[in-house]
């Protein structure tokens, strides 16, 4: 039995009966093997010279323990590690299945959203941040009032069809013949073509967007989710002025995109990452062909703008990188981040500008009552 304890250490085997005893006997050895004056200390300078140099250290401790270690050995600043606080961390480890529920809770949304070398330090820096003032509920309050709208005009219209109903008469809309009325080149989000466009689009804001407000906080996903709702409109607007728009598509592929470039980035660590990859591109490419039969296919007066999929797509790359957090910033990326921050303010100014000045671009404007027909 000793042997057969001795062979598997807690850390790959988490067991509860795992006294303080045993896992003095497991641990300390491992400890002193680095503890190469015996003074009771490992320089971090020198753990992390072995961390870097070769598969060592690897070998003894997994990769959280590794994490936990180079994030908060060093609580008094003297650059070195004692085995009191190396045994604190090991141990805390340990208890892992013993964490708060929401502890948990935040560890699953790491495993979605994050590199695996970014997790551990992930979960518990989130963890320490938290305050509950509000909850990370922005993407489920934006699809409860999607469901609601579109439960609306659907009893309304007396219609629910794959395809329908498209309340063109909506005050929330985006109709290119009252673009004065600024508020819909961001409420045209709430209003839905379809069952299959408003299941589509829920599908992502919950699967995806709610593990990213856990990990990165709501205002974060907010940020990237309108800003990709307002570069949808105004791209659109461009590309398709004279044609109607409707759904959330352009936060959602915000928000996609932005997942995408870390996933891409972070290949090698994401955990299933051809699984995350090629399901994303098969949500993206099943909706947008939805999309596309939508404006070529459906009748004309109900037709419905495809274009702000992809602007949507383009400001989560660029405003990702920048609106959320990324634990370990490497110089690159920050300019990157903000290189593509600022490009994206420049065009969503120049399609203000275009907006407001070029009106002989668009249909002639329809003014009158804001109530709906």
């Amino acid at each position: 039995m000793a042997e057969e304890r001795k062979n598997n250490p807690p850390h790959r085997s988490v067991s509860q009966d795992w006294d303080s005893v045993e896992m003095e006997r497991y641990w300390k050895p491992i400890f002193d093997k680095y503890d190469s004056d015996k003074d009771g200390t490992i320089p971090l300078r020198y753990l992390k010279s072995i961390l870097k140099s070769g598969e060592e250290l690897r070998h003894d401790f997994p990769d959280e323990v590794i994490e936990e270690v180079l994030e908060w050995a060093d609580i008094n600043n003297d650059g070195l590690l004692s085995y009191d606080e190396f045994l604190r961390m090991v141990h805390a480890r340990e208890l892992g299945e013993n964490r708060p529920r929401f502890q948990r809770i935040v560890r699953f949304a790491a495993l979605a959203v994050v590199p695996k070398n970014q997790q551990a330090i992930t979960v518990r820096r989130y963890i320490e941040e938290y305050n509950c003032y509000p909850p990370p509920i922005f993407l489920l309050l934006i699809s409860l009032i999607e469901i609601g709208i579109f439960i609306y005009y659907c009893v309304k219209y007396g219609e629910l069809s794959a395809s329908g109903p498209v309340p063109i008469g909506s005050v929330l809309i985006y109709n290119p013949r009252r673009r004065y009325e600024a508020w819909r080149y961001l409420t045209y989000m709430f209003i839905h073509a379809g069952g299959v466009h408003i299941f589509f689009n829920l599908l992502i804001q919950l699967l995806l967007g709610v593990p990213l407000e856990m990990v990165h906080k709501w205002w974060r996903v907010m940020l990237v989710y309108l800003g990709g709702v307002v570069a949808g409109s105004l791209g659109s607007s461009l590309s398709d002025p004279a044609t109607f728009l409707a759904g959330a598509s352009g936060g959602v592929y915000a928000l996609i995109s932005a997942h995408l470039a870390n996933v891409i980035i972070n290949f090698k660590e994401m955990t299933f990452g051809w699984v995350r990859l090629l399901s994303i591109l098969l949500f993206a490419g099943t909706d947008i062909g939805v999309a596309l039969y939508a404006r070529y296919v459906e009748d004309e007066n109900s037709r419905t703008s495809y274009a702000a999929h992809f602007a949507g797509a383009l400001a989560g790359l660029m405003i990702g990188l920048v609106c959320l957090r990324n634990l370990r910033v490497k110089k690159w990326e920050q300019i990157l981040g903000w290189t593509l921050f600022a490009v994206y303010c420049l065009l969503m100014l120049f399609a203000i500008l275009w907006n407001v000045f070029y009106t002989s671009y668009y249909p002639k404007q329809e003014y009158g009552s804001l109530w709906e027909e």
